[in-house]
Parts: structure tokens; C-alpha cells; sequence
């Protein structure tokens, strides 16, 4: 009996010694100090770039989380997982061998976002969840954290992460200027297709990469500049490069990738800035993109040189006068100068993003599909390449060439065109009473005239509105005499406008110049121009 006594005791020393050691090793979740440290915002454009440690050196994530042991226990197998609901499955971050009490780690997150998210065409406002565990620890151990940041859409540009109150100097206003590169997109199916044709119909087939002679970069450099020339493409605006440190407002842009402002036939400077960079890419070129304080400008760099050009020159609101391929490459380089001059001085307003070197850096573009349609618009446009010819879009979609001069209304009435409108007969077949529409550089103020065969002008009114319903679109107005003022409502909101009517054989003309009511104020001056010359 005695010699039983003793294993016995052992044993249930042992016992009691193992359920000491779990006891002892139980961490109490309080124990572990968690801090996250997590970004604002995520461009889909750069997804790529977000999902990389080792782009721009790990700068951009979407969240870092700092752990510390504070318990008196070492901690085996630390496990940090994350998911973002419906974007992100639950993806293991980490696995931390052992964590010693006092110990401290960082784990970042890199997500790894398929490309469908470069689909996203609006804003939301998504969450991140994340989950600590560790060996040993039970399922209310496990420490829970979350927490929102605004997902943008595949269009928008973020000019800094840095807050706008926390914003010192110029740096921090283009704190995310590399990731203009996400934008530059010479992978894309459409403009590849687009620098083929370019090269094939305007450069006769020469490639200015395969020479490397700066002469023939420059060639293609006019050449593309012709090119949006010749199809009527129209610079959109001077708004959106930020021009001081306290121009918060500019910070988040919309731009429209260049697949867009080919086959829109409009775009900002940066936007045509990333244009420009694409096809350079695409061809072989080294493309720069230069931003100055309110403005920017593409460019390339060849055997240790610079070159610019001044994209805008197409015309468009603010700009005055077209100027031609010549002058708008004259232009580019007397400004490159002033850039280089104030560069070198140390001027950090005037910086340059090189787009192959931060490709290197792992700044890339996003995939984007081939489409038929957009194919085919550049097709149209590509067909008024060397006609002389500008190529005008209409609210209809369809497209028609005219000649690169004014034009008076006759018979009637008439009007003086404003120096840089661009007018277009017939831009509704569906619509033969619309006789002609003439648009301003910014594509919204708009002239239409209508030839409507009608005795009166409230009865072309009512033929008008007949018309208008049909498009499901409805109109109100006021007549005082042969003047008109009145509005235009349809899905894109409403349209005010001002104009006269007249008799003219066989009907009614009617001459209205207006513009979007958002609009209407700011362009006020240039209506009241069209409307009081309409005689």
C-alpha cells in the first residue's frame, strides 16, 4: 500500500504543476496593447501600389498595426488577420514565433485588391476588420478592431494623404505626385490603338524610339499635338492643379484616364498630361510630367535632355487664342526653362514626375479591358486627321466635320460666333429642326438654332416641346415680343436659356444661347454677348 502511495503523489503533483502551467500561461487580453495606424483613403488607380511593400518603399498601406506584449507572459504565434467586406476575403498578415513580455512589433497591411476594382466608378465609405489571436488564446480572447476609410473611385487623384490642416509647404501639397503614374496608362488597348494609328497615318509609319535622335521625339511629340488639334479636342479648364499651399479645395480631382479624353475629345492639363505620357510610353519614349503651381505639362527626356510641350494650346477656356503644333512645342520649352531654372534654385513648387522611373519604383498602371466601341470611336476620329477638318461631338453622340472657320446664321436671324466656338449643322437627325448648334471651348454654353414650320411663336413652342418630349425632355418659358427665356429640364438636370424668335419663310426662327443652371451665373457675361449680337 505504501509503495502505491508515492507514484500516486507524484502523479497528482503532476497534475496540479500542468494545470499551474496552463493557468499561469492564460494572457489576459487587456495585457496586449494594440494601436492602428491607418490611412484615409485608397485610390483604386494605385492598387497596385497599395498591395506592394516594397513600392515607393512601402510608403502607401492600408493600415499598420503596432502590438505589444504587456503581459508577464511570452505570447507563441501571434496571428493578425484582416478583411474588408466585399472587397477582401480574411488574409493572414503575420505569424509571430514568439512575442516576450515588453516586446513591441509592427505589422503592416499591404491588401491585395483584385483588378475589378478599377471598375469602381463611385466613392464609398468601407470598412477594415481586423483579428489578434494567439496559441492557446479562446475565441473571447480574440482581439477585434475596425475602422472605416474612403475607397474613391477609379477616377479620382489625391494630391497628398497629408491633411489639409497639417499641410506645411509645397511638398506636402504634392506629398502623392508619383502616383500620377497610375494614371499614365500605355497598356491600355485603346491607346495602343490609338499610338498605332498616330504613327501609321500622321508619322508615316516612323517610330521616333527606334532612332533615339531627339529631333524625331519631338516629331512625335508635334504629332501627337496635331493630332488632337485636327480632331477638335478642347482643353476643358484651368482648374484643378493646386496654385498655393492653402488651395485645399484642389487636393481631390476627378480626372479622366486617357482612354477617356481621346474619345471625349476634351481634358485638363493634367489629364492631357497623362494623354501625352501614355503615348510617349506606348512608343517607346521616356515621359515626363511637369507641375508647376496651378498647371502641368507632359514631356520626355531623351539621351540626357528635356523636352515640353504646351498641351493646352488646343484652346479652351483661359487659354485665348489655338496655336499651332510649332508654337505650342515653343511654348513648352520656354517654360521648361523657367521650371529648370526654378528647380535648380530650389523652388519646390516646380517638380517633375519621371514616369518609367517610378514605374521602377512599383508605381504602376491598372489593366484595363479592350472595348469594340471605344474602338470604333477612334476610328471617327482618326478619320479627320488631315481633312482640315475639326471634329465637333454633339448632345446627340454623333459626329460631323466642319470647316476650321466661323459662321453667321442667314435668313432671319443671325449672331457674331465668338472667337474659338466651333459650330456644327444637323447634330440631331433625329431632330431636323434643329438646324445648327455652336458650342463654346468648355462644351456647355451652347447656341442652338431652330428652323420649326410653324405660324406663331408660341406654336413652334409647342412644336419644340413635342420634340423635346421625345427625348424625354420638357420645357418652360416666358415670351415678351420675339424674346425667349426660358428652361430646359431633363435627366441631367436643367438648362437655362435666353433667345429671340422671328418669321422667316416657311416658319419660325429661333435663336437661344444658355448653359447648364449651375453654369448659367459664372457665364453669364459671354450669353449676354451672344444674345444681345442676335439680330
Amino acid at each position: 500500500m505504501k509503495k502505491l502511495t508515492i507514484p500516486a503523489i507524484l502523479v497528482g503533483i503532476g497534475i496540479l504543476l500542468t494545470a499551474l502551467s496552463f493557468t499561469s500561461n492564460k494572457v489576459d487580453p487587456d495585457d496586449i496593447g494594440i494601436s492602428i495606424d491607418k490611412t484615409a483613403f485608397i485610390m483604386p488607380a494605385a492598387h497596385r501600389v497599395y498591395s506592394n511593400p516594397d513600392a515607393l518603399n512601402g510608403k502607401y498601406y492600408l493600415f499598420k498595426a503596432k502590438i505589444t506584449n504587456n503581459s508577464s507572459t511570452t505570447l507563441k504565434d501571434l496571428v493578425v488577420r484582416y478583411r474588408i467586406p466585399n472587397f477582401v476575403d480574411w488574409t493572414e498578415l503575420s505569424v509571430s514565433g514568439q512575442m516576450l513580455p515588453g516586446q513591441t512589433v509592427v505589422v503592416p497591411c499591404y491588401p491585395k485588391f483584385t483588378d475589378e476594382i478599377t471598375e469602381k466608378t463611385t466613392t464609398s465609405v468601407e470598412k477594415t476588420k481586423i483579428e489578434i489571436s494567439w496559441d492557446g488564446a479562446e475565441s473571447e480572447d480574440i482581439i477585434e478592431e475596425e475602422f472605416s476609410f474612403k475607397l474613391t473611385n477609379r477616377n479620382e487623384y489625391v494630391y497628398t494623404g497629408i491633411k489639409s490642416e497639417e499641410i506645411s509647404g509645397w511638398a506636402d501639397m504634392y506629398d502623392n505626385d508619383a502616383l500620377i503614374a497610375c494614371y499614365v496608362t500605355p497598356n491600355d488597348p485603346i491607346v495602343k490603338y490609338y499610338t498605332q494609328n498616330l504613327q501609321e497615318k500622321l508619322m508615316k509609319g516612323e517610330q521616333a524610339a527606334v532612332s533615339q535622335k531627339p529631333e524625331d521625339g519631338v516629331r512625335l511629340l508635334t504629332s501627337l499635338y496635331d493630332a488632337t488639334l485636327q480632331s477638335g479636342m478642347v482643353y476643358s479648364g484651368t482648374k484643378g492643379i493646386p496654385q498655393s499651399t492653402d488651395d485645399v479645395q484642389s487636393i481631390v480631382q476627378q480626372i479622366r484616364l486617357p482612354r477617356e479624353v481621346i474619345t471625349g475629345n476634351t481634358g485638363l492639363c493634367i489629364e492631357l498630361s497623362c494623354l501625352y505620357a501614355s503615348v510617349l510610353s506606348a512608343a517607346g519614349l521616356d515621359p515626363i510630367i511637369y507641375f508647376v503651381p496651378g498647371h502641368a505639362y507632359p514631356g520626355f527626356k531623351m539621351n540626357g535632355q528635356y523636352f515640353a510641350i504646351e498641351a493646352t494650346g488646343i484652346g479652351g477656356e483661359g487659354l485665348g487664342n489655338i496655336a499651332s503644333a510649332e508654337d505650342a512645342f515653343k511654348s513648352g520649352q520656354k517654360q521648361l526653362q523657367e521650371f529648370m531654372t526654378r528647380a535648380q534654385s530650389g523652388d519646390p513648387r516646380y517638380t517633375l514626375v519621371d514616369i518609367h522611373a517610378v514605374n521602377e519604383q512599383g508605381v504602376t498602371s491598372m489593366n484595363l479591358n479592350d472595348n469594340d466601341f471605344l474602338k470604333k470611336k477612334v476610328d471617327d476620329i482618326v478619320a479627320s486627321w488631315g481633312t482640315g477638318n475639326r471634329q465637333i461631338k454633339s448632345p446627340g453622340n454623333n459626329t460631323i466635320n466642319i470647316p476650321d472657320n466661323t459662321l453667321r446664321t442667314s435668313n432671319a436671324l443671325s449672331f457674331a460666333i465668338p472667337n474659338g466656338w466651333q459650330t456644327y449643322n444637323r447634330p440631331v437627325p433625329n431632330m431636323p429642326i434643329l438646324t445648327a448648334q455652336v458650342l463654346a471651348p468648355d462644351q456647355i454654353t451652347t447656341v442652338s438654332i431652330y428652323d420649326i414650320p410653324a405660324r406663331s411663336t408660341q406654336e413652334a413652342m409647342n412644336v419644340l416641346n413635342q420634340y423635346f418630349s421625345s427625348f424625354g425632355m420638357s420645357i418652360n418659358y416666358q415670351a415678351n415680343g420675339n424674346a425667349l427665356a426660358g428652361q430646359t429640364y431633363s435627366s441631367n438636370g436643367y438648362f437655362n436659356w435666353v433667345g429671340k424668335a422671328l418669321p422667316r419663310a416657311n416658319g419660325i426662327r429661333i435663336v437661344a444661347v444658355g448653359a447648364p443652371d449651375y453654369m448659367y451665373q459664372q457665364n453669364s457675361g459671354i450669353i449676354n454677348q451672344v444674345y444681345n449680337s442676335i439680330q
